[in-house]
């Protein structure tokens, strides 16, 4: 039963009068999203509690709405610390600390005090934003309020320092914390396999008196994002043998470790794991398989699997995997085909799939199209092209001989180019025997990183290619001084 038919049956048995009855229907309708007809209900109720108020303002906050909230929390005639613990909750979700910790600070102006849960969303958002000095103002409150003694507080200050990069505070954090609670082991091996101390938290995880889902996980995506991809998946066959059964989020980390290995039959094996053991299917699960596919060299199947759930995305992230899949194979026209497809289905496009169409282009050499693709993303999309897409785009430019435009298309750039951008433009000059462009390129090229071999051996390619045997042999002559004067290492036993 939906929520407008239960609310058909209050109405019908005269239950409309009662306010807990409605209140729970305003509940009902804000959780089916249904905000319109929430607030119509809310605002026909012959009379109304805190409780009241509080439901319709969790059902704004809930779905990111914080100013539709905010203007219905002024209209409040009494607040409690719910009121209050909801209303902050609602900026942090949406990322906005400062609107946060001035609502907190009008809070104490009224007498409330503080809960642990409201104290839990301020020190995570401090995390997030990486606001060292406010999150600790916030952990000597845990401490003076008595917070300190729960667990999960504990873990959330833990996170916080690692997240800030204070590792030694998490630490120690960690050390004066109670090691019962399972989430204080799991929030310190997190925050050091984000801050890359992978060797700290498998020592960790191994002194371990219990393990969940989220402990072998962390440790499995720290193995995968720190190119140790082996052990990644080593991992994932103890976990299984250990009964502890992965969740959708391990897996698409073991996916990513089986790309960097390019092993496909791991890989088919992690595709039957998630079959056999009904791990369900999200987006960015099915965008890891056909990612893995792609990447191992099973176009095939790629295409076999994006075919069974595209009907079924609810984000870009399938179309995005099979589109760049597509590209780094050289099926150009059929990825430009996927995207078409995609246009049509009004979904939100980003980043990632204009890198895929782009990269599509240049191997196809559709320049025109590639420029009208480039220039859509900010006007018809809102998406700003970064780096990359520039990449992309001087690459295109390049391979067609128009490497005067490319070049300034580079300096044209809202950020600095880099040495791939730069040496992209040489490698280009060095095919179609610019040296003018080639020049500049490696100039720039030296500028940003002066210790750059294959830059200069491009450089010395092209002058021999346009014939300036002297210039070719002065380039060499240089590199091969560099490498003389470089100091050779010595160990002092």
């Amino acid at each position: 039963m939906n929520a407008g038919m239960l609310h058909g049956l209050v109405v019908k048995l005269g239950l409309e009068v009662f306010i807990l009855v409605l209140t729970k229907l305003v509940r009902m309708y804000c959780v089916c999203s249904c905000l319109l007809d929430a607030r119509v209900l809310f605002d026909e109720m012959p009379e109304r509690n805190v409780v009241s108020w509080n439901v319709m303002l969790n059902g704004y906050s809930k779905a990111g709405l914080v100013d539709s909230a905010r203007c219905l929390f002024e209209k409040f005639p009494t607040r409690d610390v719910v009121s209050w613990s909801t209303m902050i909750d609602g900026y942090v979700q949406v990322g906005r600390l400062n609107d946060a910790l001035t609502m907190y600070r009008a809070m104490l102006g009224t007498g409330l005090g503080p809960n642990g849960v409201m104290i839990v969303d301020i020190i995570s958002a401090c995390g997030q934003a990486i606001a060292l000095a406010e999150g600790q103002q916030f952990h000597c409150i845990t401490v003076k309020e008595g917070f300190d003694c729960h667990d999960f507080i504990q873990a959330t200050i833990i996170h916080f320092y690692a997240a800030c990069q204070k590792i030694e505070l998490a630490c120690l954090q960690f050390e004066l914390g109670s090691k019962d609670h399972l989430g204080c082991w799991n929030a310190l091996i997190g925050g050091l396999v984000r801050n890359g101390m992978i060797d700290p938290a498998r020592q960790l995880f191994n002194e371990m008196p219990e393990r969940d889902v989220f402990s072998w996980s962390s440790m499995i995506s720290g193995y995968s994002q720190h190119e140790q991809p082996a052990l990644a998946l080593e991992l994932i066959h103890e976990m299984v043998a250990h009964d502890v059964k992965p969740t959708e989020i391990t897996m698409v980390s073991v996916l990513s470790a089986i790309v960097t290995l390019g092993t496909l039959k791991e890989g088919k094996w992690a595709h039957a794991f998630i079959h056999n053991n009904k791990i369900p299917l999200n987006d960015n699960l099915n965008a890891a398989i056909i990612d893995m596919y792609a990447k191992c060299g099973s176009i095939n199947t790629a295409l076999e699997v994006f075919h069974q759930i595209r009907d079924k995305a609810a984000s870009v992230s399938p179309w995005n995997a099979m589109i760049c899949g597509l590209a780094l194979h050289g099926h150009a026209k059929l990825s430009l085909e996927v995207f078409c497809d995609l246009q049509r289905r009004n979904m939100k496009l980003d980043s990632i799939t204009f890198i895929g169409v782009l990269t599509a282009c240049c191997h196809a050499g559709l320049v025109e199209a590639g420029e009208q693709h480039f220039k859509s993303m900010k006007r018809l999309y809102n998406v700003d092209p970064n780096i990359k897409h520039f990449g992309c785009m001087v690459d295109l430019l390049g391979r067609a001989g128009r490497l005067e435009e490319a070049e300034e298309l580079i300096r044209s750039m809202p950020m600095k180019a880099d040495v791939v951008i730069w040496g992209t433009l040489l490698a280009a000059s060095r095919t179609h025997v610019n040296v003018e462009v080639g020049e500049r390129a490696a100039e720039s090229l030296a500028r940003a990183e002066p210790s750059h071999g294959p830059g200069r051996v491009l450089l010395s390619n092209l002058y021999a290619n346009a014939g300036r045997w002297e210039d070719a042999l002065s380039v060499r002559r240089v590199m091969q001084q560099q490498r003389l004067a470089r100091s050779p290492g010595y160990s002092a036993i």
